[in-house]
């Protein structure tokens, strides 16, 4: 059943990946103005900066030289706009499906109980 559910679920993707693809040479409509990254406040200007002026050849030697994706989303909103700027394929992210455990919960679990 979970496969099903999963397979379903990549399928409506890739539907939804179709039907809001970017319109042909999209970069082209990005200014030096624009902000790419919202959280850290890059623009399409920066971006192609560390590109053309810096040497950047990836999407990660951009992250670092204009921290775009360095914000709260952590590049899940602007990578795909970095990537294009750069002329980089976009690598698709596999992100752990966990959440940190705060070291108090840890150190709680560890301490006997009166049972």
């Amino acid at each position: 059943a979970a496969a099903a559910s999963r397979g379903r679920l990549r399928a409506f993707s890739a539907v939804l990946d179709a039907v809001y693809a970017p319109p042909v040479r999209w970069t082209e409509r990005i200014t030096d103005e624009t902000v790419v990254c919202r959280c850290e406040e890059v623009t399409g200007g920066a971006v192609r900066a560390a590109v053309e002026e810096l040497g950047a050849g990836d999407v990660r030697t951009v992250k670092l030289l204009t921290r775009a994706g360095m914000g709260w989303c952590q590049g899940r909103m602007c990578e795909p706009a970095v990537a294009g700027l750069t002329g980089c394929e976009q690598a698709p992210v596999r992100r752990l499906l966990a959440r940190p455990v705060p070291l108090g919960v840890l150190a709680a679990s560890g301490e006997p109980t009166d049972d």
